[in-house]
């Protein structure tokens, strides 16, 4: 008190030692089970309290603690060695079910408009929640309904920085049909579609643009130092017409506007695989027009009365 009312300054010599040391017993029991040993280690090199404590003032900090409703065990591990954890205490997050369905129709509701990244960072968020919360339930409702819960989230990053240096990489994919492959490809992007997520870039094997479902792969086996794009690719110009709004188009990258106006838009796109342009402009219904070639018009107005003869066969 004398050295405040001298300097008019707080410093730690001033704080209540004892109610710190408590509170950095907490901090340290909260992150997981310690041994005496580990919290002599932890409190000898803290900044400020630079002490060795005994297993008697262990024993003080720790009544503390349960005096303010904090459940603090001593267990024996399969090492043999002694720890001190806490089971609970009063600082938890808590939810009642009500509280979690509201949480997982928000959840249902704000994903459905994020790319990759931020589902990704969305993920990490309710996770971190989650290490907080001491329900089961809550954990076990958001690993059912994230997008990611059959999907390697660190191979999901190194898949999306592969795809920002448009990298030509050698992955390991589990085909439903062929069983598990190598495949190459220049990476190009992650996306998602029908609420799965997709790996989209050239490929070696048919020489065309595709898509690979990411929870099918299994490992990125190599990053090429050069990139070398098959000198037989084949690509196709098609040109479409769409009857809405113009704000309410979204273009792809290989797609660019060459007529608009405020009830039509005229769009060309250059891809090299025709299976996802047709499942694109599907997407379009009547909408859609498609204007040229000739034989990719012909053959997409070909699937559409197939399309619609399966309605009316037996």
């Amino acid at each position: 008190m004398k050295e405040f009312l001298k300097n008019q300054k707080v410093t730690y010599n001033l704080m209540s030692f004892t109610g710190y040391k408590a509170l950095v017993l907490f901090s340290l029991l909260a992150e997981g089970p310690k041994s005496y040993d580990e919290i002599c280690s932890y409190f000898l090199n803290h900044p400020y309290l630079r002490e060795k404590i005994s297993i008697d003032t262990v024993r003080v900090y720790i009544n503390s603690l349960k005096r303010i409703g904090c459940e603090v065990k001593r267990i024996r591990g399969e090492d043999s060695i002694s720890r001190y954890v806490i089971l609970s205490h009063p600082f938890e997050l808590k939810l009642s079910p009500e509280q979690i369905q509201s949480i997982v129709k928000v959840y249902k509701s704000i994903v459905k408009n994020m790319d990759v990244t931020e589902l990704l960072a969305m993920d990490n968020f309710f996770e971190k929640i989650g290490s907080y919360i001491k329900n089961n339930q809550f954990i076990s409702d958001m690993k059912k309904i994230s997008m990611l819960r059959d999907i390697d989230k660190e191979l999901l990053k190194d898949l999306l920085d592969c795809c920002d240096k448009k990298q030509q990489i050698v992955i390991n994919y589990s085909s439903p049909n062929t069983g598990k492959k190598d495949i190459e490809i220049i990476a190009d992007k992650i996306d998602i579609s029908n609420n799965k997520i997709y790996l989209y870039g050239i490929g070696f094997e048919y020489k065309q643009y595709g898509s690979f479902l990411v929870n099918r792969i299994n490992q990125i086996k190599e990053i090429k130092l050069q990139k070398t794009i098959p000198d037989d690719l084949q690509v196709i110009r098609v040109i479409y017409e769409l009857k809405c709004p113009p704000d309410k188009i979204e273009l792809n990258d290989n797609e660019k506007i060459i007529e608009q106006n405020k009830n039509k838009t005229v769009i060309e796109v250059t891809t090299s695989n025709e299976f996802l342009l047709r499942q694109r402009l599907l997407e379009y219904g009547p909408l859609c027009k498609i204007i040229h070639p000739d034989e990719f018009k012909n053959k997409f107005v070909e699937l559409l009365k197939d399309m619609k003869a399966g309605y009316y066969c037996d």
